[in-house]
């Protein structure tokens, strides 16, 4: 008997670990697009094909996997999928959006299986490095690639400047959890030029958010004693030094950057097409639309409509703020939510940096709280309130506090649950 219960653990085990394993290869796919440089990738549909597989091996291994009951944070998300689909009849443009809603289906799957298998510290830390890497890889390939005609580096049809940004300083603190000794050697390494590529693609990229998202995770870096970062202010003062001084070589357009101490005489912010503009006009659609919003991804129809009904031209833009866009396509319950769920980071981080006991579930700690800091602040100025990025972020703090509350469990503190 004891012969056939290990027998039936073995196997559930090896499905467990090829369940991870097809997992990890679906989202480094979604996350870090070999697709936009492997070009046949793209014919094959990587993301939809490898979903499918990845919630089909799923179902076929359910019985297996431990049961995880829904913290707050997965139940919120939940909430905000109903609203998502709720806006849908109501909206400006319902057929695009039910399409826009299907292929959010995809990031709806990565949130449920990444709270389902990263139930282990290890594990987690697997994850964290294969996606470093993607992210890395994709930042060499912006680098060699990219178009700078403009002043401003931009590669493919995905991201455009600002979201290239973005994308890299939801990432890029991450990496500093492997630059350490504990790692081997050719980990450290790659960490090591993620870090310095990423920094200077984000100054190539002429954003002015992403500028001030990474002077403020340098800065909390600089100032904030971490145990991932474990130097004296003097030293870090220096690598500053250094790094700013190395930047004088890197050959990007400044002249973007000095318009941030003069927005009064920048068109972006102060003419009626400005952000400052467009930002009223979207508070204004969300609270005549407060229930139900204008629809996920309509607000530029909805913008060019509001306008066309005062006597403008009915001109089309995007909302530049992901918490305006989540407003007035979501309404103000979709809104709360997506606060909420932000703010939940920080809450969430705070605790288990004051009261956890593990090591390495503090430095992954520390780093979601500093990466969600550029993300957010990257955030205020694009678009990119269903994105991916944000969607890994939250579904993080989730896993790091059922972590954190099973170590607990087991060194026998005491903890509100969060359940």
């Amino acid at each position: 008997m004891k012969v056939l219960n290990n027998i039936i653990t073995t196997n559930r085990q090896d499905k467990t670990n090829h369940l991870f394993l097809v997992f990890i290869i679906w989202s480094f796919i979604l996350l870090c697009r070999p697709q936009d440089y492997i070009i046949f990738l793209e014919y094959l549909r990587p993301n939809l094909s490898l979903g499918l597989v990845t919630m089909l091996l799923y179902l076929l291994t359910a019985n297996s996997l431990p049961k995880i009951s829904a913290n707050t944070q997965i139940k919120l998300y939940k909430y905000f999928f109903i609203i998502m689909i709720a806006s849908v009849p109501f909206s400006y443009y319902r057929s695009a959006s039910l399409m826009d809603l299907i292929s959010y289906i995809s990031i709806v799957m990565f949130v449920f299986l990444f709270y389902q298998l990263s139930d282990t510290i290890d594990k987690l830390l697997k994850i964290l490095v294969l996606y470093c890497s993607g992210v890395g890889i994709y930042e060499v390939f912006i680098l060699i690639s990219g178009d700078l005609s403009g002043g401003r580096i931009s590669v493919g049809r995905m991201f455009d400047p600002n979201d290239i940004a973005f994308y890299i300083i939801s990432f890029l603190p991450f990496n500093l959890l492997f630059i350490s000794n504990i790692n081997r050697a050719f980990i450290r390494v790659i960490s090591a030029i993620n870090l310095i590529v990423g920094l200077v693609v984000i100054l190539k990229t002429g954003s002015r958010g992403g500028l001030i998202a990474l002077i403020a995770v340098c800065v909390y870096l600089l100032f904030k004693k971490t145990k991932t970062v474990k130097i004296t202010f003097m030293k870090k003062a220096m690598f500053a030094i250094v790094a700013v001084a190395l930047l004088q070589f890197v050959n990007m357009s400044t002249e973007r950057y000095k318009t941030i101490l003069d927005l009064k005489d920048d068109y972006n912010f102060t003419e009626e097409t400005g952000r400052i503009g467009i930002w009223k006009t979207g508070i204004t659609l969300m609270l005549s639309h407060p229930f139900t919003g204008v629809g996920i991804n309509r607000f530029p129809e909805a913008i060019g409509l509001e306008r066309e009904k005062i006597g403008l031209p009915p001109k089309w833009q995007t909302a530049h703020n992901s918490l305006v866009q989540i407003g007035t396509e979501t309404g103000i319950f979709g809104l709360i939510l997506f606060c909420f769920m932000s703010i939940n980071v920080f809450r969430i981080t705070g605790d288990i940096l004051n009261k956890s006991q593990s090591e390495e579930l503090l430095k992954v700690t520390e780093m979601l709280r500093v990466a969600f800091l550029g993300h957010l602040i990257c955030a205020f100025f694009i678009s990119q309130a269903y994105s991916v990025y944000w969607a890994f972020i939250i579904v993080l703090s989730a896993v790091l506090q059922n972590l954190f509350e099973c170590n607990a469990k087991s060194c026998g503190l005491f903890f509100k649950t969060h359940t």
